[in-house]
């Protein structure tokens, strides 16, 4: 009988490692896709757009919303077992996942009205010593 037991929990211990190394590999090409589909649609919207900086905004939309969810999650976590609050698991997700996803667009608008303002600076200096060159005269 216990050789019987040793079989069963070796078969059992096997499967559940097949199993967890099943569900690694499903996580692996979900993100996979996930990080295809993101870049995918920004070069969509970059092509219709007829704008490099459209398609740019769109994938650090996309980027920061997806980093931003699983953050929020997270944080919400900690705070619950921080501040021992009573809560259905489920609700603190969904709630963690909402905070987080905000949290990503924010940055993500804060992000990119920071590169447009130094592509602005950027470009009037530019312009601006470039005129300066151009109107020097040459001896």
């Amino acid at each position: 009988m216990a050789l019987f037991g040793l079989i069963f929990l070796f078969v059992m211990l096997v499967l559940i490692g097949v199993g967890i190394a099943a569900g690694l590999v499903a996580c692996v090409i979900a993100a996979v896709l996930v990080g295809i589909g993101v870049v995918s649609s920004s070069v969509v919207v970059g092509l219709l757009a007829r704008r490099t900086s459209a398609g740019v905004r769109a994938f650090l939309l996309q980027f920061a919303l997806l980093l931003g969810i699983p953050s929020g999650v997270l944080c919400a976590w900690l705070a619950h077992w921080s501040l021992s609050a009573s809560g259905s698991a489920w609700l603190i997700s969904l709630y963690g996942a909402l905070g987080g996803a905000v949290a990503g667009v924010v940055i993500a608008l804060l992000l990119d009205f920071i590169f447009r303002q130094l592509h602005r600076w950027a470009s009037v200096k530019m312009s601006s010593a470039t005129h300066r060159e151009l109107s020097t005269p040459v001896v």
